[in-house]
């Protein structure tokens, strides 16, 4: 039986849908698959949006950022003298198959997604990437996961790579959170992930959503029909 979900597409996942449904299962069917809470942009999500085009621009054309996110400045300054050839946001939007096979990103075959916003990727010997990920959050409780799919996405776009190093920069609090990754170590991080993706597809198979309280209820769930709503 072929696991669909709830418009009827195969099942495919990314790190987003992932991390929601373990944040917890009732949210996840309600907002994400369901979209029964539809919520506004905030402020943050907004600022972020247009920092995120900001450093874009930055890295395609060569000019100094914007005064407002000059304190960024560096930050496009190390990617820019990483050796290598640069790819900018929708050149970061890869997918691969089941089979662990490269695809179009919104092709119906589609099994895992992941989104970067620059990378450099180096095939003289030995082939390296830099992978970046721009964050305008908390780096607090951060989940090293999403860098593990961006470098493992990154060897099967470019089978060519020995190594990976994948990069969270926080740029409010002017620091990163780096991952390292070898090829011949690709294996035992897909063999951590893969338990937490069944887990997924098993509450989409049985539609099994159950709450799970947690910080969030009591501010930031939209849930509002959800009994841990509020408290």
């Amino acid at each position: 039986m072929t696991v669909t979900d709830t418009v009827g597409k195969p099942f495919a996942w990314s790190y987003s849908r992932l991390k929601a449904f373990e944040t917890c299962p009732r949210q996840f069917h309600e907002v994400t698959e369901l979209k029964n809470w539809p919520e506004e942009k905030s402020e943050m999500q907004s600022y972020g949006d247009a920092v995120h085009a900001a450093l874009a621009n930055a890295l395609r054309t060569g000019k100094p950022l914007p005064l407002a996110y000059s304190p960024y400045q560096h930050w496009v300054d190390k990617v820019a003298r990483t050796p290598g050839e640069l790819l900018v946001e929708s050149e970061c939007k890869w997918a691969i198959t089941k089979e662990f096979k490269p695809t179009t990103f919104f092709s119906k075959t589609a099994w895992m997604r992941t989104v970067a916003d620059a990378i450099k990727v180096d095939l003289s010997e030995p082939a390296t990437a830099m992978v970046v990920d721009w964050k305008t959050g908390k780096s607090r409780n951060v989940d090293p996961v999403q860098l593990t799919m961006m470098a493992l996405m990154s060897f099967i776009q470019f089978p060519q790579l020995l190594r990976v190093q994948a990069y969270f920069i926080w740029l409010t609090e002017d620091e990163k959170t780096v991952q390292t990754i070898d090829k011949n170590e690709c294996a035992d991080h897909w063999a951590a992930i893969l338990p937490r993706v069944a887990r997924l597809k098993k509450g989409l198979e049985t539609e099994h959503f159950p709450p799970l309280p947690n910080f969030l209820c009591k501010r930031y769930c939209p849930v509002r029909t959800c009994e841990y709503w509020g408290k």
